[in-house]
């Protein structure tokens, strides 16, 4: 019960720094998605069905608040976060680089589906801009803002999950 309250509110949270306080530090027109950062990293330490679970919860979010479409990017996240959930009992949870490698290729994943899904299909062909002028450094910037929060989620997943031994 705690942990699904603590991830709505950091599903909320994140959201909320992403839409508005990270509008303001925009690099090169785009701004950070923390919401995927959140649902990789969901899934990295609670596996498949929380990464699903908060993926779609969070794409929903988005979808309600900034999409034309409801539905698609709960989708994509919901899938980001299915396949982020096979590393959960592969890898260390004490990797630092595999998390970012995840997040690194989820965002470029997430971006793909986004363009061949919503903006292709709006009549924009030009992949090659796109790619350049969105894609790309929207990979860079979420990578870079993927080494702080990454750690920050990992802590509040730590705590949890202390917290839910503790409690049996």
């Amino acid at each position: 019960m705690i942990r699904s309250i603590v991830v709505l509110i950091e599903i909320i949270i994140s959201y909320l720094l992403q839409s508005s306080v990270f509008s303001y530090f925009e690099l090169a027109g785009v701004v950070p998605d923390i919401l995927l950062i959140l649902v990789v990293s969901t899934a990295f330490f609670r596996g498949q069905k929380a990464g699903m679970l908060t993926g779609f919860l969070a794409g929903l979010l988005m979808d309600l608040c900034m999409g034309d479409v409801v539905g698609i990017c709960a989708i994509f996240y919901m899938l980001i976060g299915f396949l982020n959930g096979y590393s959960n009992k592969i890898f260390d949870r004490e990797d630092y680089l595999l998390p970012m490698a995840l997040i690194t290729v989820s965002e470029l994943l997430y971006n793909l589906l986004y363009y061949f899904f919503v903006v292709m299909l709006q009549g924009n062909l030009k992949f090659g801009y796109y790619f350049g002028k969105i894609i790309l450094p929207r990979v860079v910037y979420t990578l870079f803002v993927a080494i702080l929060f990454y750690k920050l989620f990992q802590m509040l997943h730590l705590m949890l999950a202390h917290f839910e031994n503790k409690e049996r």
